[in-house]
């Protein structure tokens, strides 16, 4: 058989143009989201963009980021959209403006700084990078935890509540394992204080990185006398201490209690004394006002 004569211009099929092949992807992801298949419609408005950069397909996928409560990435696609946008175009979203302030507020930035470079940096166990961290993170508002890991140093850790439409400044100082310790310190008795040489008292249990060396633990808890004691951490180690302190006896029970205070009147000085329970008033204990005073400021 003989080949087939060569096709002429007149019947062979042009290829579509970019712009046909962004129209027909933006139809299929415009599909995709009214049937709520978001990960089908995200791909198509990013491939259609890719092809041909239009604003419209920012707003389409930021509406779909934000179905999925993914709130930094359709903060990013609002917000270019309104730049990128025409006139003529901003006002087919009328409500734009309230749009973007309800997006804004469900995301938070961070900014964050560290002692060490080429740390990991997780979020709620994700990691958004390594540091020196570039610019300012846009996270999603609400409670989170905040690591910042690294080869050779302990984790820093923090507890946050990151608050929507607001930055929150953070400086992640890693100790290194070389010359710090990690002391962990736990009291069973409810609402104990727990203070680690001068450092403000914080909840129980409570960590600190430490240097290596002696520090002193002080436990408190309202009603009990505090503990107290000295803790020898090492380089590179982690010690846990668990103190309690110790139960208050009864006020009736301490020997400056009273059950009457009498004042005498003597060359026009003021007297205090205490009258004792165990002995007769005219036998009973006799106190400077300073003596009687001091141990009621014990707490």
């Amino acid at each position: 058989m003989g080949a087939p004569p060569p096709a002429t211009g007149d019947t062979a099929a042009a290829p579509p143009s970019a712009e046909e092949r962004a129209a027909a992807l933006k139809k299929s992801g415009d599909a995709a989201m009214d049937a709520l298949h978001y990960d089908e419609a995200i791909d198509a408005y990013t491939q259609a963009y890719a092809l041909l950069p239009d604003p419209a397909l920012l707003y389409n996928r930021g509406r779909v980021h934000q179905a999925r409560g993914e709130w930094p990435a359709a903060l990013a696609d609002l917000e270019r959209f309104a730049h990128d946008a025409t006139p003529e175009l901003r006002q087919r979203v009328p409500k734009l403006d309230e749009l973007l302030a309800e997006v804004r507020g469900r995301v938070a930035t961070v900014t964050l700084t560290s002692n060490v470079d080429g740390a990991r940096v997780l979020v709620r166990k994700t990691q958004v990078g390594t540091t020196p961290i570039a610019g300012a993170l846009q996270l999603d508002a609400g409670p989170a935890t905040v690591e910042v890991l690294a080869e050779g140093f302990f984790d820093w850790r923090r507890e946050l509540e990151l608050k929507g439409g607001a930055t929150t400044v953070l400086v992640a100082q890693l100790a290194t394992k070389a010359t710090s310790g990690v002391l962990h310190v736990s009291a069973l008795t409810p609402g104990s204080r727990i203070r680690v040489d001068d450092a403000p008292a914080s909840g129980a249990p409570a960590e600190a990185v430490v240097l290596a060396g002696v520090h002193r633990v002080v436990v408190h808890a309202e009603g009990y006398d505090d503990k107290e004691t000295n803790v020898v951490v090492g380089a590179g180690e982690t010690k846990d201490v668990t103190l309690e302190p110790d139960k208050r006896p009864a006020l009736t029970s301490r020997w400056w209690f009273w059950t009457g205070v009498g004042v005498v009147v003597v060359a026009g000085a003021t007297v205090t004394y205490a009258l004792l329970t165990s002995r007769p008033a005219d036998k009973g204990d006799q106190f400077q006002p300073a003596q009687v005073s001091a141990p009621l400021l014990h707490w």
